[in-house]
């Protein structure tokens, strides 16, 4: 994502909240506001049209809520990425989200920065939830998920830097040192690899590293 900007698709039902949104990312070269949707189903439409990188989300919308709306786009097209933002501070939300494939989950009364924030960690494929307990809740509402996950799917950006980390003998803990994420979730990232890969232990990594030229021999 460094050499292009990440690509932003604004789905709420009140216009003026992605309008404000729109001109806030508007000021940041690395983002680029690629299209705006109203309801659930709408954003659907613009997701397959646009190809964002990153979705951010209401849950409450008319024609088809959010979650309904991401388990479809995730469906469709399960490159993009999805971050929540919305007024509940619900635990079975966060659940349900990120059982449907959200990336982060954010509150509307945070700051533009940590959504900033969710958004660039989304882009690389990396779990965001606003509050100091995110990264903990993170690895809580994720593992669970890993298990029922099966071998295949594409691996995230940051799941391809963690890959190689590994591949050049590095631990979880320096890997997440590396990458300034939380050990937690460099653990999570590893299982998701593993799972990806159907990878047995860490040498099968380094061989799928090594026949995809992910690091140098």
């Amino acid at each position: 994502m460094q050499n292009k900007s990440i690509r932003i698709l604004l789905v709420d039902d009140h216009a003026i909240f992605r309008q404000g949104l729109s001109a806030l990312f508007a000021r940041i070269p690395e983002f680029t506001v690629v299209g705006e949707a109203g309801d659930g189903r709408e954003a659907v439409d613009k997701a397959m049209t646009l190809s964002p990188d990153v979705i951010l989300m209401d849950i409450m919308m008319p024609v088809m809520d959010g979650i309904a709306s991401m388990q479809r786009i995730k469906a469709l097209k399960p490159t993009i990425e999805v971050v929540m933002l919305t007024m509940y501070q619900n635990e079975s939300y966060q659940r349900e989200a990120f059982a449907a494939g959200a990336r982060g989950y954010l509150l509307k009364d945070c700051g533009f920065e940590e959504v900033a924030l969710a958004v660039r960690h989304a882009a690389k494929g990396d779990y965001y939830i606003c509050g100091p307990l995110g990264k903990d809740m993170v690895a809580e509402y994720v593992q669970p998920l890993l298990s029922a996950q099966k071998p295949g799917g594409v691996m995230t950006q940051r799941e391809r830097e963690i890959a190689r980390l590994i591949a050049d003998g590095y631990s979880s803990k320096e890997a997440a040192e590396i990458l300034n994420i939380s050990v937690k979730t460099a653990e999570t990232h590893r299982a998701a690899i593993m799972k990806k890969l159907g990878a047995r232990n860490i040498a099968d990594i380094v061989k799928y590293c090594i026949r995809n030229q992910m690091v140098e021999i």
